[in-house]
C-alpha cells in the first residue's frame, strides 16, 4: 500500500518575510544612522566653537599686550591699532566685522566691577535716589560699575571684552545651543598700562 504524501504546507508570505535574514543590516543602519550623524554633527560644530573661543582668547590677549604699551602705528589711533591687530589674530575664522571690543578703565585692580562709593543715609546697603556719590569715571551718572569706558592712561587698569556672535553652522544642532542659531562668544582680559 502506498502511502500518500502529505501535501506541503504552503507558507505564508508574511511569515516568510518574518523569518528573512536578508537586509537586516541596511535597516537597522537605517534606523542608528540619523543618531549617530547627530552625534558626530555635533561635535564637530561644538569643536569648530571651542576653536573660535580660542582663536578670539589669543587675539583679545595679543591686542591687550599691544594695547597696555600704548604704541599706536603711523596715521592710526590706538583704537585702530588693537583693533588691526584682532582682525589679523581673528580673520582667519571669524568675520571681522562683527567682532566687537569694550574696554573699562580703573585707577586700581580692586575696583574692577565694583559700583561708584556712595554715602548711604538711610542704611538700606543700596543707593537711592537723592543719596550723595563720588563720580569716579566722570559721565555724570551714578554707576554700578565705576570703570570708564576708553583704553586708559599710564599706569591705569583696563579691561578689554571681545565678544563674537558665531552661527551654528548646523540647523538642527541650533535647536540645542545658542539663541536663534547663535552662540555669543566672548573673551576678557585685564592688563595694567605700562608707564609710557
Amino acid at each position: 500500500m502506498k502511502i500518500a504524501a502529505r501535501p506541503k504546507k504552503q507558507s505564508r508570505p508574511l511569515a516568510r518575510l518574518w523569518r528573512a535574514q536578508d537586509g537586516l543590516t541596511t535597516l537597522e543602519f537605517a534606523i542608528v544612522s540619523p543618531v549617530l550623524m547627530l552625534i558626530v554633527m555635533g561635535l564637530v560644530e561644538m569643536g569648530l566653537a571651542m576653536f573660535a573661543q580660542s582663536v578670539l582668547e589669543g587675539a583679545t590677549f595679543s591686542a591687550s599686550r599691544l594695547g597696555k604699551t600704548g604704541y599706536s602705528a603711523a596715521a592710526s589711533t590706538r583704537e585702530e591699532t588693537i583693533r588691526n591687530i584682532l582682525s589679523e589674530r581673528a580673520g582667519v575664522l571669524l568675520d571681522v566685522n562683527k567682532v566687537s571690543m569694550t574696554s573699562q578703565t580703573y585707577q586700581q585692580f580692586d575696583q574692577i566691577g565694583d559700583p561708584e562709593p556712595f554715602i548711604d543715609a538711610n542704611g538700606n546697603g543700596e543707593r537711592d535716589e537723592g543719596e550723595n556719590y563720588t563720580d569716579v569715571n566722570g559721565n555724570g551718572v551714578y554707576d554700578t560699575d565705576m570703570g570708564a569706558s576708553g583704553l586708559g592712561n599710564a599706569g591705569e587698569v583696563v579691561v578689554y571684552t571681545v565678544s563674537y556672535p558665531w552661527r551654528i553652522i548646523t540647523p538642527l544642532i541650533s535647536q540645542f545651543f545658542g539663541v536663534n542659531g547663535i552662540l555669543n562668544l566672548s573673551a576678557r582680559t585685564v592688563v595694567q598700562n605700562e608707564p609710557y
